[in-house]
C-alpha cells in the first residue's frame, strides 16, 4: 500500500495559509516534522489515520481471497469428521483473555468455528455464547446479527459462495463504518489463523485433489495481504506489527495441505500466540 496521504496535522496547517501564505507554509512543514517525529517514536496518534488511508486499507481488507471453506463443505467438495473438531479453540479459553486484540482475535477464531459447526450441522450455542461476551467486550454486538443470516435454502453453489464472501464483507464494512478498522484486522488475522488450524488437522478431506485444491492458494494470500495491512497501519496501531509477525509464518506453512499437516504443531502454536 502506497503511503501518499495528509495528515490532520497538514490539513490544519493549509487551513491557516489563508492568513499568510509563508506563514502557513512554515505551519504545514512544521506539522510535518511533528508527524514524522511522531513516526519515529511510536507515538502516532490514531486521529492522524486519514480518511485516504482508511479507505485503502478496507479495499486491502475487500480484497482479501474469500474464505472457501465453509462454501466447500456445504457443497460437499470438501468434508470434516464430524468426531474430529478437537482442533477448535476451547470456548473457556476465553475467559483468559484480556487485551482488546486477544479479545478480537478470539472473535476472529470463534467466527470461523460457528460457520464451520453451522455447515457441518453441529450445534453452536456455546461458540455463540462466547461470541456474544466477546462482542459485548468489544462493543460490536451488530457482528451477530450478520453471523446469525441464514444460508439461502436449497441456493445453488453459486449462491452459495456469494452468501459466504458476502458475510465477511458485511462485518468489514461494519466495522469500517463504527471506525474499527484496527478491530477488523485483529478478527481477519485470527479467521485466517482458525482455518490455517482446520487445513493443518487431519480430518479434513479435499475431494479430487488431496494435496491442495485451491485451498493454499487462498489461504498463502490471505496471509500475504494481510501482511501488507498490518505493516501499513503499525505506525497507529503498533498492536497490528505483532499481529503481521505472528501470522506471517502460516505462509510457508500452508503450501499446501500436506504441508499444513506437517506443520500441525506449528500452525496451532500460532493461533496461541495470537492470544497472548
Amino acid at each position: 500500500m502506497k503511503k501518499s496521504f495528509v495528515s490532520l496535522l497538514t490539513i490544519v496547517a493549509i487551513l491557516f495559509c489563508t492568513a499568510s501564505c509563508s506563514g502557513g507554509k512554515k505551519a504545514q512543514e512544521d506539522a510535518a516534522k511533528t508527524e514524522e517525529a511522531a513516526a519515529a517514536a511510536g507515538n502516532l496518534s490514531k486521529n492522524l489515520l486519514t480518511e485516504e488511508l482508511k479507505v485503502e486499507t478496507i479495499r486491502l481488507l475487500q480484497d482479501l481471497p474469500d474464505s472457501e471453506i465453509p462454501h466447500r463443505i456445504s457443497t460437499g467438495e470438501v468434508t470434516i469428521g464430524v468426531g474430529n473438531i478437537n482442533y477448535m479453540l476451547p470456548v473457556a479459553k476465553a475467559a483468559d483473555l484480556s487485551s482488546m486484540s486477544q479479545k478480537a482475535r478470539a472473535c476472529g477464531i470463534y467466527l470461523s468455528d460457528y460457520n464451520i459447526l453451522s455447515v457441518i450441522g453441529q450445534s453452536t450455542n456455546e461458540i455463540e455464547g462466547v461470541l456474544a461476551r466477546l462482542t459485548t467486550d468489544l462493543n460490536i454486538s451488530y457482528i451477530l446479527d450478520i453471523l446469525r443470516e441464514a444460508a439461502p435454502k436449497d441456493a445453488s453453489s453459486e449462491v452459495l459462495q456469494k452468501f459466504y464472501a458476502s458475510q465477511e464483507d458485511k462485518i468489514i464494512n461494519a466495522l469500517a463504518n463504527d471506525n474499527k478498522i484496527n478491530v477488523a484486522v485483529d478478527i481477519l488475522g485470527g479467521v485466517t489463523a482458525e482455518y490455517a488450524c482446520l487445513v493443518a488437522n487431519p480430518s479434513l478431506v479435499v475431494k479430487g485433489d488431496a494435496t491442495s485444491a485451491g485451498l493454499s492458494a487462498n489461504m498463502e494470500r490471505r496471509v500475504e495481504l494481510l501482511g501488507e495491512i498490518t505493516n501499513d497501519i503499525s505506525s497507529y496501531y503498533p498492536e497490528m506489527k505483532t499481529l503481521g509477525e505472528t501470522i506471517l509464518p502460516l505462509k510457508d506453512k500452508v503450501s499446501s495441505i500436506q504441508a499444513a499437516r506437517s506443520a500441525n504443531a506449528e500452525i496451532m502454536g500460532i493461533r496461541e500466540a495470537l492470544l497472548k
